[in-house]
């Protein structure tokens, strides 16, 4: 058993590499085709998450190496953090309490919440109808919100179930919504869904909110729906890359405080996942699905299965 932190692959003996038998990898360092011809021995590749875009997972399953995510440690946390990314824009928490630890005697000024609007009544969008996407949606009802999901992948009467619209196709929903949360996967479909061509389908004004993968967004074209009132604020959890460029226009307007920008755009560092309750399960369940496999070559959320079997 061996433990490391590194990026690059040079790093770790390749003794380590060709006896390793499992191996449990976060977002520090690319699993390609490079690296999976270091491991010999290896039968099963655990993504310590959800998300398994930096793992080749045609070339893992070509090596005889299952690829297997953990889908459901951080549902929860992930769908509270997007609600409350949008709360922060439509109750306008950051900007009242940057003013009141300012000035305590100057008291309630609403022109510092730009974008400050009851949620009730209006529609929430969901890119991606998962777990998690899912889970948001059930929020949203609960704030009294009308939600609407475009998904093509899952099951038509999904959204019946759920008791939710269901748009057909994306610029549906980017013209309906009000708030429009992301939770679909980084794929070679979803890179950069969120471009110019879409920011210009949105309703005008709309509050945007990724907590999923940071390519699904070009920040280029975020910055400039913000910049033009196309998207009224915009909520980002997740990056590309990651860190964001500390040169990018956006990232360089909101840490100097550009007065436009101002309540319109909030930043966390790629944080929706985590609870003390999450990192534990998301640790165990990475775990046992190695063992599992190795002790009686049962696969749990086997990512990569049509490549094993060719």
């Amino acid at each position: 058993f061996a433990i490391f932190n590194e990026s690059e692959p040079d790093n770790i003996p390749q003794e380590v590499w060709s006896g390793c038998h499992a191996m449990v990898t976060g977002l520090a360092m690319p699993i390609d085709v490079d690296v999976i011809a270091r491991l010999n021995k290896c039968k099963i590749i655990a993504r310590l998450g959800v998300g398994y875009d930096l793992i080749d997972i045609a070339a893992a399953g070509a090596h005889g190496i299952a690829v297997c995510n953990v889908p459901d440690y951080g549902t929860n946390e992930v769908a509270d953090h997007a609600i409350a990314l949008l709360l922060s824009f439509t109750r306008g928490i950051p900007q009242y309490t940057e003013a009141y630890r300012t000035d305590l005697e100057k008291g309630w000024d609403y022109k510092i919440t730009p974008t400050m609007t009851r949620m009730t009544g209006k529609c929430f969008g969901v890119i991606g109808l998962g777990r998690i996407g899912t889970a948001a949606a059930m929020r949203a009802k609960a704030f009294g919100m009308k939600v609407c999901a475009f998904d093509p992948f899952v099951p038509h009467g999904q959204e019946l179930a759920l008791n939710i619209d269901r748009a057909y196709d994306l610029d549906d929903l980017l013209g309906r919504a009000d708030f429009i949360s992301i939770h679909s996967p980084a794929t070679e479909l979803t890179h950069h869904l969120i471009d110019d061509r879409a920011v210009s389908k949105m309703k005008p004004g709309v509050i945007l909110v990724n907590t999923a993968r940071g390519p699904i967004c070009d920040l280029n074209a975020v910055y400039k729906g913000l910049k033009s009132g196309q998207i009224g604020a915009a909520g980002l959890d997740v990056f590309d890359p990651e860190p964001p460029r500390a040169d990018h226009p956006l990232m360089l307007a909101w840490r100097s405080r550009e007065a436009w920008l101002e309540g319109r755009f909030v930043a966390t560092p790629h944080a929706a996942w985590y609870s003390p309750t999450s990192a534990k399960i998301l640790r165990e369940k990475a775990l046992e699905t190695c063992l599992i496999y190795l002790r009686d070559a049962t696969l749990r959320n086997c990512v990569n299965r049509e490549y094993l079997d060719t």
